[in-house]
This record gives C-alpha cells, structure tokens and sequence, in this order.
C-alpha cells in the first residue's frame, strides 16, 4: 500500500517542526550579534540642495550646501558652506551665503553662522538702478516662509562707498525694508 499525497504532506509537516525544535534547542546557537546606531552617526549628505515650496506647493527657494549632517539625537540639520536663493517668481531681490547653517528639527527657521553676507539681486539693482547692497554680519536667523531675517548681533551695510554700522536688524525681504535696532552710526562718502 502506497501513502496518499495527505500522508506525504503531514511527513514533511513533522520533519520541519521536528528540525526547528532541534535548531532552537542546540547548545551552539549564537543570538545575532546587537547592532546599534551612535548618537553621533546621523544623515550625511555632500553637495546638498534642499528646496521649500509656498502654501501654494510651488517651488519657493532653495538651500544649497557643501556638506549637510542631521544629527539623530536632536534632528538638527547642521550645514558647512551655505547658500540660500529664493526663486525668481518670488521676486525677493536678496541671496544669502554662509559659512554654516542649521535647521532645527521641527522648524522652518534656517540660523546662518560664520561670514554671513546678505547681497541684493542683480535684479534689483537693475530695476531700482542703485548699486548692490550688501549686509555683513557673524549670526542671522531667516524665516523663509515670512521672508523676515533677523539678528541681534552687529552688522554692517554697504552700498557703493557708504557704509553703516549697528547692533540687531530685521529685514522684510518680500518689502524689501531693512529695519536697524540700535547703536547706529554710518559713513557716507561723497
């Protein structure tokens, strides 16, 4: 008498239960070695661009940067060479660059460190017909979906052979209005 096909499929049913009991049982079985993540590993990209879009979904501007690492402890993004540039449809006539950048987790707000130079558009110029303005300072902070940038710190703005010194600035740069806190004192050259 030959096994039906019902019995072969219970044979080979009891035989894989029978070898998996004997592979969990065995004294030589090792757990998998336990990997783990620092904390100080994180993200880590070269030659970044991120972009951030409007409330319609439209590209708004762009960060560009040398190197970008999160850190996954906090979530921060820390940034070496930075570059932001907002899209010309926005029509906001200012470019940023850095020398470090971060954005914190959870935020929009991009902190600017270093050298941090605040330059008109070429655009702008062209259609105010004024010189470039450039705006000096070593910390800005920049909301980019308000288009404010702020700092507490010194700055100085130059335009041409003029220029002006203070403590703490706001910028609205879709107004295009620069607003000094205090301690403001200028050299105007004829």
């Amino acid at each position: 008498m030959r096994p039906g096909r019902g019995s072969w499929l219970i044979i080979l049913l009891l035989a894989a239960v029978a070898s998996s009991v004997i592979f969990m049982l065995s004294p030589d079985r090792q757990p998998p070695p336990v990997t783990s993540i620092r904390s100080e590993q994180g993200y880590y990209v070269r030659d970044a661009r991120l972009t951030g879009t409007g409330p319609d979904g439209r590209f708004l501007y762009s960060v560009t940067t040398r190197t970008a690492r999160q850190n996954l402890d906090d979530g921060v993004i820390s940034m070496q060479d930075v570059s932001v540039s907002y899209a010309p449809a926005a029509r906001i006539p200012w470019d940023m660059q850095a020398t470090r950048g971060q954005i914190p987790r959870d935020s929009n707000i991009i902190r600017l460190s270093g050298d941090v130079v605040v330059t008109s558009t070429a655009t702008a110029v062209a259609s105010n017909r004024q010189a470039p303005l450039t705006i000096r300072t070593d910390y800005l902070e920049l909301d980019p979906d308000t288009y404010i940038a702020t700092t507490n710190r010194r700055v100085a703005i130059e335009r041409s052979r003029d220029t002006l010194h203070a403590r703490g600035m706001r910028v609205d740069l879709k107004q295009d209005r620069l607003q000094l806190d205090s301690e403001v004192r200028g050299n105007f050259l004829p």
